[in-house]
């Protein structure tokens, strides 16, 4: 018997079918990968750094926060900019839908709420699959069996709720949300100054005060959108700017402790296993990948 109001079915504007492969990636400053062509939707974000990318006969440079869409059947390819190489978000999943036709080869600036659902990504990923770190193509999704519930799903969702939002974002009109707005600006003004003294220290005093507000509400607001401490947060800077500087493999572990203000080469080495679960050094074997994936000289 059909439900009494079952009959509004709902319109799926996009339906992600099957999830293909996820990577989260740091690129060396020689890594080039060639190209390939699938059956399958790909999107590439770049999360940190600059990578060339070429789709089709198109080859241009994709910069933080930025995005691209390669349809099925696309010939693409994407290599690091030696200058600034790129940590890389990259999901490959099939979906029919007729909303998809809006990102066909499109490149995208992912608005910074957006952002969220690939953090989400990223994260369910990590729990749902044994991700490779070697390379950002190859070797078939792996199940963990220690997976929390449900990540799948929520990769699937998230994914879902990008598109949907990034295909709003660009054909409804702009309306101003007030809620919350101050709370959301205080944030991203302490994320600012995070930032930029991410080579330098920093004190939480001084930086309410600069902001006008206390050191408890500056904390407070900051945990509450962030999830965690202001503190823990400029650790997390950190230790990605040391590996963004490992990676460029210009500069010694003395060198960048030094630029990054800790205490001594041995402390700077310390957190940097206490955050990752390795060494400098064991990260910096860790990024290393197959000659094949090295630009040609």
């Amino acid at each position: 018997m059909e439900p009494r109001y079952g009959r509004n079915s709902v319109n799926l504007i996009v339906n992600v079918k099957q999830i293909m492969s996820i990577h989260y990636f740091e690129f060396k400053s020689d890594f080039s990968f060639p190209g390939e062509t699938h059956n399958y939707w790909e999107l590439v974000y770049i999360d940190r750094g600059k990578a060339i990318v070429t789709s089709g006969e198109d080859r241009y440079s994709l910069s933080t926060g930025e995005i691209v869409f390669h349809s099925p059947n696309r010939l693409h390819a994407i290599a690091s900019d030696p200058t600034d190489p790129p940590t890389v978000f990259i999901i490959t999943f099939y979906c029919p839908s007729e909303g998809m036709k809006y990102f066909e080869n499109k490149r995208l600036n992912v608005p910074t709420p957006l952002r969220k659902y690939i953090s989400e990504m990223i994260s369910d990923g990590q729990e749902a699959y044994f991700l490779a770190d070697d390379s950002p193509y190859e070797r078939e999704l792996v199940k963990r069996a220690d997976g929390l519930i449900g990540s799948e799903q929520l990769i699937k969702l998230n994914l879902e709720m990008l598109l949907i939002k990034l295909i709003r974002s660009a054909t409804l009109p702009k309306i101003e949300d007030t809620r919350n707005k101050n709370y959301d600006k205080l944030t991203l003004q302490i994320i600012d100054i995070l930032t930029n003294k991410v080579y330098g220290r920093i004190k939480i005093d001084s930086i309410a005060q600069e902001l006008g507000f206390s050191r408890t509400y500056i904390s407070s607001v900051f945990k509450d959108n962030c999830g965690k401490s202001i503190t823990r947060y400029f650790s997390d800077l950190k230790i990605s700017e040391a590996k963004y500087l490992i990676r460029k493999e210009i500069y010694t572990i003395s060198q960048i402790s030094d630029f990054l203000c800790f205490d001594n080469p041995h402390y700077f080495c310390r957190v940097f296993k206490r955050e990752t679960g390795m060494t400098p050094k064991q990260y910096a074997d860790s990024v290393s990948y197959p000659d094949k994936y090295a630009k040609k000289t």
